[in-house]
């Protein structure tokens, strides 16, 4: 996928929303992604997986170990692109020049104008991992909007309505959500600090109270 982006589309222009790529772009992170996340429980894999040797359960181990970091690498992505589309919707720059120039308008650039300033709000906090969870949730329910009422209606297949990248952006954002930022975040860094004081308050506590 991140071959046939720099092929095909990176030489039309920089940004994946403009050159046509994006939906590229989206689909290669989080392939990336899934090579740490696993599968998941409803798969074919947890089904038919049998015992394994000590290497692959420590490989199998140290993938999974890089989770978190693969999800705030695919978190940051998405975000990235999400706040484009905001600034298109919002001030109509960044105009398509290749890919669907011509073609089928994305669901997410249908949206009422308003909705462009959440994208560009909720596209900058999730790319800091910041207050994650409900800008990840707000978002998620941003793009299904955008399907439900305008990719939907054009037919059944989200790879001819128009819809494919909304299907994306709502699943991630939903895991994110769910899940949270992943390590490379604010969030996490304020839930780090935030523990370390605690720890640091708490010896000092004990000694007080053992001095009354």
């Amino acid at each position: 996928m991140a071959v046939a982006y720099f092929r095909a589309w990176a030489p039309r222009g920089f940004f994946p929303i403009q050159n046509g790529g994006e939906e590229a772009v989206l689909f290669c992170y989080i392939y990336l992604w899934l090579v740490t996340a696993g599968a998941g429980k409803w798969s074919l894999d947890s089904v038919i997986e049998k015992p394994r040797s000590a290497h692959n359960r420590a490989l199998k181990e140290t993938l999974a170990s890089w989770e978190a970091y693969g999800r705030s690498v695919v978190r940051m992505i998405f975000a990235f692109t999400f706040c484009l589309h905001g600034f298109r919707l919002a001030f109509g720059v960044l105009p398509a020049v290749a890919g669907r120039r011509a073609g089928m308008a994305m669901a997410l650039d249908l949206l009422p104008r308003f909705m462009g300033y959440w994208e560009i709000a909720g596209g900058i906090l999730l790319f800091l991992g910041l207050f994650a969870r409900l800008s990840a949730l707000i978002s998620g329910v941003a793009a299904i909007a955008a399907y439900c009422y305008v990719a939907a209606p054009r037919g059944l297949w989200p790879i001819r309505n128009g819809g494919n990248e909304a299907w994306l952006y709502a699943l991630l954002f939903a895991y994110v959500a769910v899940d949270g930022p992943g390590a490379w975040s604010l969030d996490q860094l304020s839930k780090a600090l935030h523990v370390g004081q605690r720890r640091q308050i708490r010896p000092g506590s004990e000694r007080d109270f053992s001095q009354v």
